[in-house]
């Protein structure tokens, strides 16, 4: 069985410098994936089995590993005047619990959040209340979503409690299209 998890580098990462941290990561065991730069940090998703010591990857590469992964969602408000307001009803006083980071600039917000704990859903609707409604804002998952919180995402959207990830058209459709000549 596999294991998800977000990496996070302190810094930005050249393209030579992810290449040698996909190596490395591959050395233990892991495979990392879908590489984002933003604020000032470097974000990967990473597959692993479960017998994989990802502290001794830490150690040696030099980036956190969260299992299981961080939802990083890059927050683009339409006005640059509503980013401060947000910054601080996500994490500020009286923010939510499961804001591990939140990071800025004069046009965007990079959000890490364990949703382990709560509904994904919560952190969208204090977003869209910030920002004034769906339309004024893009968001960006910066770390690919598993199966299991992909699902639960879903099945809130969709009022489906029972939803999960065996539902999800994306288990079915991907080793389909693995499997293609396109």
């Amino acid at each position: 069985m596999k294991r998800f998890a977000s990496v996070t580098f302190d810094g930005v990462l050249a393209a030579c410098e992810r290449d040698d941290a996909a190596r490395s990561i591959g050395s233990f065991g892991a495979t990392a994936t879908s590489w984002h730069d933003a604020l000032g940090r470097t974000y990967a998703s990473a597959t692993c089995a479960r017998s994989v010591d990802l502290e001794a990857a830490r150690t040696v590469i030099g980036a956190r590993f969260d299992i299981p992964a961080l939802l990083v969602w890059r927050i683009v408000p339409r006005f640059a005047d509503r980013i401060a307001p947000l910054a601080d009803a996500l994490a500020g006083a009286g923010g939510l619990a499961c804001v591990r980071d939140v990071r800025t600039d004069a046009r965007e917000l990079v959000v890490e959040c364990d949703a382990t704990g709560m509904s994904p859903l919560l952190l969208l609707a204090l977003v869209d209340i910030e920002v004034g409604g769906r339309a004024l804002r893009t968001i960006e998952p910066l770390v690919a979503l598993d199966d299991t919180t992909l699902a639960r995402i879903a099945g809130a959207t969709l009022r489906e409690p029972d939803l999960d990830a065996s539902r999800l058209i994306e288990t079915y459709l991907e080793p389909l299209l693995a499997g293609t000549n396109a």
